[in-house]
């Protein structure tokens, strides 16, 4: 974490974070020790210092409330400052809070990648939300502790056992319902509130009100986790870390006298031809290992514009 910038509005705390990503290591350590050899995560119990929920509470909240206010995100935009690819061929690179839109021949998708032993200084934006839609803008407006994860238990009074339950007047659903009165046929105004606080909603039209508010609101208010913020690398198209074929990036760094065996001379007896191939493929198989377990390193700096909606669960 390099930079800090927060300022609020209205609906929730803006935040803007720099993240110092580095992953170190060779291509045969990240083929033999698994998806986490070539990953890059936040270490245990600093999500919250890296996000700047410890500075915003200011001691006063838990680890839940800084929890609560992560899951809640609205990422509205991610930026590459810089990457630096020391690696030999090209990478593609995977981020926990950032869809895939980077697409190669083959159909793999990344959040962005990176050539083979470049650096590039030109920020480039790989995420932008639609937050600034009238929708999404109206709904954390009018419905801030609202979201994807908390849409059907917050404000909520589940009846065990019978087909309804009680709906806070204040809920999203009820809007809903009241809005549409003319297509349910039915007039949730008219109905009884119940200590001033509580409507009796089927729970088969409360399951389809919410359904329709996340497919068709909520998809664009786009709020996140990021409690685990993570970047995965890989070789691009699933290519194995290891693996080597004729003219692919990593064949062409192996000296081209051991990438060719050359024709057999008329001076040169059958035995040592024999021996010549042996010790180019000797050699090859040296080169080769030696490049496959040389460490290298991939370093990139992201921007993570969010802001922390309040909410409760």
């Amino acid at each position: 974490m390099i930079q800090v910038e927060n300022k609020s509005n209205n609906l929730g705390q803006v935040m803007t974070r720099r993240l110092n990503v580095n992953i170190r290591g060779s291509m045969h350590q990240f083929a033999n020790f698994g998806q986490e050899a070539a990953c890059w995560t936040t270490a245990n119990g600093k999500i919250n210092d890296i996000m700047g929920v410890s500075e915003l509470l200011d001691g006063t909240g838990d680890s839940a409330s800084a929890a609560s206010l992560l899951s809640n995100s609205l990422l509205t935009r991610v930026t590459i400052l810089e990457t630096k690819n020391d690696f030999p061929v090209p990478l593609g690179v995977s981020m926990s809070c950032v869809p895939n839109r980077e697409c190669t021949r083959t159909g793999s998708a990344y959040a962005f990648s990176c050539l083979p032993e470049v650096t590039n200084t030109t920020p480039l934006v790989i995420y932008e939300n639609e937050s600034s839609t009238n929708e999404s803008l109206a709904w954390r407006s009018q419905y801030p502790e609202y979201n994807i994860n908390n849409l059907d238990t917050h404000g909520v009074l589940n009846v065990q056992g019978e087909s309804f339950m009680f709906v806070s007047k204040t809920h999203p659903v009820i809007d809903l319902l009241r809005i549409n009165k003319d297509i349910v046929n039915a007039d949730i105004d008219n109905q009884p509130l119940i200590d001033d606080q509580w409507f009796k909603v089927t729970k088969q039209v409360m399951a389809t009100c919410c359904q329709q508010l996340r497919t068709k609101v909520l998809s664009k208010v786009g709020t996140c986790d990021l409690n685990q913020v993570s970047l995965q690398l890989s070789r691009m198209d699933g290519i194995h870390w290891v693996e080597m074929s004729e003219n692919d990036e990593l064949f062409s760094k192996i000296p081209s006298h051991l990438t060719s065996m050359g024709s057999k001379s008329d001076d040169m007896s059958s035995e040592d031809w024999t021996k010549h191939q042996q010790d180019v493929k000797r050699q090859f198989t040296e080169a080769a290992n030696q490049l496959i377990k040389k460490p290298f390193s991939f370093h990139a700096r992201i921007q993570l514009e969010f802001e922390l909606i309040p909410t409760s669960v």
